[in-house]
């Protein structure tokens, strides 16, 4: 792959397993994790979450990004401005 294709891919993807590893999400027992914002990072850290074999909720602003949540392993999809999802 072209270095400046791949560089993107590998910034993120440190970005969204950091905090998994610092937090102990990298190994053991097998728990929920929360996404918020399904952009380029969120997509990112729900691919990760879901390879190391946890349960994923994507959180969004937007309805709109339900289906990309699902279609990279988001279990579940909250809408945080819309108080019926949340709960």
């Amino acid at each position: 792959m072209d270095l400046e294709k791949a560089a993107p891919i590998l910034c993120a993807g440190i970005t969204m397993y950091s905090p998994l590893k610092h937090w102990g999400y990298t190994t053991g027992e097998k728990r929920t994790v929360g996404v918020v914002g399904i952009g380029g990072l969120g997509t990112m850290g729900i691919k990760i979450a879901k390879a190391l074999g946890h349960r994923v909720v994507a959180i969004s602003t937007s309805a709109k990004k339900e289906n990309l949540a699902r279609e990279k392993g988001a279990d579940l999809f909250v809408v945080s401005s819309d108080s019926k999802s949340v709960n």
